[in-house]
């Protein structure tokens, strides 16, 4: 089972909404991204499909 990661609230959730959406740089906007849909509750999992990522043991690294 994954490990739950959890943030500390020093932004709302609207407040890392609006940043990430507001963001010009892209690193920047997938941060904000990342921690906003963690803070929403999403499982380290299903964030790491929806950003696309991958466990190096998956890609023969």
């Amino acid at each position: 089972m994954p490990k739950r990661i959890s943030k500390e609230p020093h932004l709302s959730l609207a407040e890392l909404e609006q940043r990430y959406r507001q963001a010009k740089d892209p690193m920047q906007r997938s941060h904000y991204q990342i921690i906003w849909l963690l803070g929403s509750g999403r499982s380290s999992q299903e964030v790491s499909k929806i950003m696309g990522a991958t466990r190096k043991s998956e890609i023969g690294v």
